[in-house]
């Protein structure tokens, strides 16, 4: 994989490089993780900016959608947050 720079202050540099240093892996490898970890958290959270739209913009169309929930019986008619409705994609 072709490698690049990026400039950051040298503080975080630092607290990276002792982060990285405690767990055994490369600053590199820590910036892997943390940067998939943070791309799953940013999707969830559109997820659930998209089911607060739909909530505010569309109620009918929100109380169709819990109606068809409880119907299924599986889910709760309530689904709380979307990493609830669809555990398979939790990470």
């Amino acid at each position: 994989m072709p490698a690049t720079t990026i400039k950051v202050d040298s503080a975080v540099r630092d607290r990276l490089a002792r982060v990285a240093r405690a767990r055994g892996v490369t600053m590199g490898a820590l910036l892997q993780g943390l940067s998939i970890d943070l791309q799953a958290e940013q999707e969830w959270a559109d997820i659930e900016a998209a089911y607060e739209r739909f909530r505010r913009d569309d109620p009918a169309g929100w109380a169709e959608y819990l109606t068809e929930l409880s119907e299924w019986g599986e889910v709760s008619a309530d689904p709380g947050n979307a990493s609830d409705e669809w555990p398979e994609f939790n990470t």
